[in-house]
């Protein structure tokens, strides 16, 4: 690695016209601590702030003290320890902000960031080994900020390596005014080189963290019921995250990136249960903690939250990680996941935090009677764990369960304000739970299992051959889903998903008005749409209304797209009704042509009544607009 590091500082010495490295020695490498952003660095003079941060080599233990240690290069404050992510900078707008940065590594440090905000171009830093450099500027703009380096000399995405933890908040609150509590979450992968020979990046054995930890490390976060949580989150990665709350809606006040914040006045501000954050941008949000119990909040791209590699000696074949992780058995203690304990803590990994709130005194669950409606965890094949598949089948009043297994489940539909119980019973051999994805429901029904609680239980997984019964009164009407929360990688793929709608009180269920279309992820890790690359057609009439839900459960497409054209390329207009079940004001019902990213973990809901007749098709569209499926649509008059 030395080796590497000294040619690397050549190349970039000579790119910035530096001289290259000769006398310099980096200090022995320190311990590297993971920074939970609670507090602000350096020192205040009057409307002045002096920080020194360093540049250090050292060895990082992210699964905790007694886990095993990965070398990288961090920032500390001088005279303090090296943290990941780097010291936080946080002032008040206007504050003059002078950052010193010294580097103790053996080549170039480029840091990006410590600049003014309103800049046509703002300026970087090129500090050589062993220099110290300066940067004076002013907090001229209040919101969510970031720095970040490279001793590679690589653009932001492509930052994987040692120098991908080179990162810090920056922070600029109101001029006036105490700024409300909050909390701030740094996001950051760490990727290891392959195996020798190969040294480029082995992504299967990366993993990502929220203030320099991987759960099942993060930080524990505890609240009381009633109280307001505000939290503000950096996408220092170089990597997309459709970022997920449990069971609480969250409202976004603001987006921005490590130039520019823009912060939402009320009207512009929008609730949901997912938000897709790209490489290089924060985001603030807040929430309110009206329910008790254990929750989580966690990145909806399943191979972010899969349980972490092992590191250093220990590290994995990729051969044998991809198989640990599709097969959900490990291959560090072979233990199946339908045996399994402790699922919560041994099976889940990366960007996930828990939250625990306590109950007020006068909190007390309904008790009245419910709807009653049973869910069935079915497999229709015993071709071995790979090929296995998996479905939902459904009994209640009117309900008849189908007889095979198909994908997406079937429809969930409740009512608003109307008690419901689905009795979910696991007919297959191995565990499986349920999470009720968006729902506003208490916790110890959400499906997390470990996790999800009340005063007096934990919710289990549920066994082979049990049954495990979820309540809620659901408080709006929307577009809801319903999934695994058990080895999800596997079983959702092989077809442990489905929609879930709630209608307004006394309204009737209407398939062929309301129409879903729902991405998911097949077994060999391709994008379907409603169960396949080709369903079969819909028909739609001219002039008729239709309701159009459309839901993104895959595995790892978090820029899906869904069109709706004809074979002309013709796109009928559209208007916008809801996210994530949650209606939208009406000056943001704008009807626009029919198409619409929907991230992972993501709902929309639209109005559409096609004028023209023909042939149209909804598209399943990936990353660079390549067709991934499609289901026919005969509009007639």
């Amino acid at each position: 690695m030395k080796s590497s590091i000294v040619r690397a500082a050549a190349v970039i010495a000579a790119a910035f016209g530096l001289a290259a490295p000769s006398r310099f020695v980096p200090p022995r490498a320190a311990s590297v601590s993971a920074n939970d952003n609670r507090v602000a660095a350096g020192m205040m003079h009057g409307d002045s702030l002096a920080v020194t941060l360093e540049a250090r080599e050292g060895e990082w233990k992210p699964y905790g003290p007694t886990g095993p240690a990965v070398r990288v290069i961090a920032f500390g404050e001088a005279g303090k320890p090296t943290l990941t992510p780097g010291p936080m900078i946080r002032v008040r707008a206007g504050t003059h902000i002078h950052a010193r940065v010294h580097n103790t590594v053996a080549t170039t440090l480029v840091v990006h960031g410590l600049a003014d905000r309103h800049a046509a171009k703002p300026d970087t830093l090129i500090v050589p080994p062993g220099a110290t450099r300066d940067a004076i500027f002013t907090a001229d703009d209040q919101g969510t900020f970031f720095y970040w380096a490279t001793t590679t000399g690589s653009k932001f995405f492509d930052r994987m390596y040692e120098d991908a933890q080179l990162n810090g908040a920056l922070i600029v609150d109101a001029r006036a005014g105490a700024p409300k509590p909050d909390r701030v979450f740094v996001v950051q992968w760490y990727v290891p080189h392959h195996i020798a020979p190969d040294t480029s990046a082995d992504v299967d054995n990366g993993f990502f963290t929220f203030n320099g930890m991987p759960w099942p490390n993060t930080e524990r976060l505890h609240y009381a019921q009633g109280d307001s949580v505000r939290w503000r989150f950096i996408n220092a990665s170089a990597d997309l995250h459709p970022l997920h709350l449990h069971g609480f809606y969250y409202r976004i006040s603001a987006r921005g990136d490590e130039i520019r914040d823009t912060l939402y006045w009320p009207a512009q501000q929008r609730m949901a249960v997912t938000e897709l954050m790209s490489p290089q941008t924060t985001m603030d949000m807040a929430w309110y903690a009206d329910r008790p119990g254990g929750w989580i909040f966690h990145c909806h791209l399943n191979f972010h939250v899969i349980r972490n590699p092992a590191l250093g000696a220990a590290m994995l074949p990729d051969s044998i990680r991809d198989r640990e992780v599709a097969s959900g058995i490990s291959a560090r203690d072979s233990a199946a996941m339908m045996g399994m304990s402790e699922h919560d803590m041994a099976a889940m990994g990366g960007l996930m935090l828990r939250m625990d709130i306590a109950p007020s005194v006068a909190w007390h669950p309904y008790a009245g009677p419910r709807e009653r409606l049973h869910l069935y965890v079915r497999s229709d094949s015993v071709k071995g764990d790979t090929l296995r598949r998996f479905g939902y089948s459904l009994t209640g009043p009117g309900i008849t369960a189908s007889d095979s297994v198909r994908w997406p489940g079937p429809p969930i539909i409740l009512h608003v304000g109307q008690p419901a119980s689905v009795m979910v019973v696991n007919q297959t051999p191995e565990a499986s739970q349920v999470h009720w994805h968006g729902l506003e429901l208490e916790s110890l029904y959400d499906g997390v299992a470990g996790i999800s609680s009340n005063a007096t239980m934990v919710a289990p997984m549920i066994a082979p051959r049990d049954s495990f019964e979820m309540t809620v009164t659901p408080p709006r009407a929307g577009s809801f889903m319903y999934h695994t929360h058990i080895n999800d990688v596997r079983q959702q793929s092989h077809g442990l998903y489905g929609p879930l709608i709630v209608l307004p009180r006394g309204a009737m269920w209407d398939p062929s008005n309301d129409l879903i279309f729902m991405a998911g992820t097949d077994p060999v890790d391709d994008p379907i749409l409603n169960g396949g690359a080709a369903p079969a057609a819909l028909t739609m009439h001219l002039g008729k209304s239709y309701r159009v839900r459309l839901m993104n459960l895959t595995l790892d497409a978090p820029v899906a797209e869904f069109w709706l054209s004809n074979e002309k390329g013709f796109f009928p207009l559209w208007t916008p009704i809801a996210k994530d079940g949650y209606d939208l004001p009406a000056w943001q019902r704008e009807e626009k042509r029919a198409r619409q990213r929907v991230s992972i973990g993501e709902t929309y809901d639209f109005n559409v009544s096609m004028d023209l007749p023909g042939e149209y098709a909804m598209e399943l569209r990936g990353t660079t607009g390549t067709l991934k499926a499609r289901q026919v649509i005969h509009v007639v008059p």
